[in-house]
């Protein structure tokens, strides 16, 4: 189980909710779920860099309110981590 304290957000999609990127995991991106009165709760995970095709219903999936414009976005700045093209 991964420690939380390690947890460091890479991008945040709104007030309440970011990602996280863990290196060499198996998955290795994780949509949390932040709570200031409580311990963060993880959302999903996905492993980014062989199923990134699959990002936006992920996403989408799990916060409907976010379109496509603002995914492409988000991938555009995820990118640069797995030395994938911007």
């Amino acid at each position: 189980m991964l420690d939380q304290s390690t947890v460091q957000p890479v991008v945040w999609l709104d007030d309440h909710f970011y990602i996280t990127i863990i290196p060499n995991a198996p998955y290795n991106l994780e949509v949390w779920q932040h709570d200031p009165d409580a311990q963060d709760q993880r959302l999903g995970r996905m492993d980014y860099k062989f199923h990134r095709d699959t990002f936006a219903g992920f996403i989408y999936r799990l916060l409907p309110k976010i379109d496509l414009l603002q995914i492409h976005a988000i991938q555009k700045q995820l990118n640069p981590f797995f030395d994938l093209e911007v």
